[in-house]
């Protein structure tokens, strides 16, 4: 019996060459004046270097996705970074069928301005209906949620997640995700998260060994280790104004295996436990305890992300012990470790049938993001 070689978890080479074969598979980016120049560049990034990877190591000698920039109005439409950008079409214009449709976010006075323009609403809710996925960076939630297509989960800026509610309250706003999958309908957090979506896209079309190619060539990770929210201790704790913290929790980041009590940590910016205890939480939000614990987690989980090493082994690289190391993916991600190895060691997009598809990642100074 032939066995077909695997292109890493969940899709074959043979079915990544089916996909090549029935290229151009049309991408469309809707913009619209201010619209974040990140999130356009970072979605035409990810699609353009999967190209030519595909063209240095299999040998394709085409396009394989096809990026048109869309706008409701012909001529240049400026960047919120000032930057001028001439869409390829418009939304009167005839194109071909869109495969992936992809919605930017940007300045909050423009998204409003995008979300009252019938013509631009009514055209994506028009081709989402044909396409064969949708997704929304940042705030550009807004404008999928205001053309009636998503059925129930998404996701925005944390910044932006209340307003969300309010406007569509029958919608269930996932404040902590950095991205999220609702059947066919995607949507990301703020604007960093964009690579992360798509190159979960990539990989849903392609394979992991594949993503993992184009995450080489971008310097990025795969995914930003999932299961958790759009906030790591470290992301939680850059706010704080205290010059003597900051320095305390890169510190921290760097020496997970140490003895990180309070009274020692205390210690270090030479105050009293009581006194450290109170100021670290005023500043941070977090107990020192909590902080420490969700440190030496993010740590865990991109150890679990990025190497084969046994869960023992990363427990002790982490400073827990195997017990503790459950505990904190418990209280924290609602899962266990062996639970999160199966699920994160393989696609960024799988998940158990008949529920959201949640990846969460954090940002990262010093500790590295716990993938969502």
């Amino acid at each position: 019996m032939a066995v077909r070689r695997r292109n890493g978890s969940g899709t074959s080479e043979a079915a990544l060459q089916s996909f090549v074969a029935a290229a151009p598979h049309t991408v469309a980016i809707v913009i619209y004046p201010e619209t974040s120049g990140y999130d356009l560049a970072a979605a035409a990034e990810v699609f353009s270097t999967a190209n030519n990877q595909l063209r240095r190591s299999r040998g394709v000698n085409h396009d394989v996705y096809r990026v048109d920039v869309v706008s409701s109005t012909p001529g240049p439409v400026t960047l919120e970074m000032g930057l001028k950008v001439v869409p390829d079409r418009t939304v009167d214009d005839p194109s071909t069928p869109i495969d992936t449709l992809l919605v930017s976010g940007g300045n909050w006075d423009q998204v409003q301005v995008a979300m009252n323009d019938p013509k631009l609403i009514g055209w994506i809710a028009r081709e989402a209906r044909s396409a064969r996925r949708v997704a929304s960076m940042c705030s550009g939630a807004f404008l999928v949620a205001q053309s009636g297509i998503v059925n129930s989960t998404i996701t925005t800026h944390w910044a932006m997640c209340d307003r969300m509610r309010e406007k569509f309250p029958h919608l269930d706003v996932r404040a902590d995700n950095i991205y999220v999958k609702d059947d066919k309908i995607y949507s990301s957090s703020g604007s960093t998260a964009a690579m992360d979506l798509m190159l979960a896209l990539v990989e849903e079309d392609l394979g992991h060994r594949f993503a993992m190619e184009v995450a080489k060539r971008l310097v990025m990770f795969l995914k930003r280790p999932g299961g958790q929210s759009q906030f790591s201790a470290q992301l939680l704790a850059q706010s704080a104004p205290s010059d003597n913290l900051g320095k305390l929790i890169d510190w921290i980041a760097s020496h997970l295996n140490d003895d990180l009590s309070v009274e020692a940590l205390a210690g270090r910016v030479a105050m009293s436990p009581r006194n450290f205890a109170r100021v670290f939480l005023a500043e941070t939000g977090l107990t020192p305890a909590k902080f420490v614990e969700r440190a030496r987690l993010d740590m865990a989980c991109q150890l679990i992300e990025s190497t084969r090493q046994p869960l023992s082994a990363i427990a002790l690289k982490c400073g827990f012990n195997e017990q503790q190391m459950r505990r904190a993916f418990t209280r924290w991600l609602g899962t266990n470790p062996a639970e999160y190895v199966a699920r994160f060691r393989g696609s960024a997009l799988e998940g158990d049938a008949g529920v959201s598809k949640r990846v969460k990642a954090s940002d990262h100074r010093g500790v590295p993001p716990c993938l969502p």
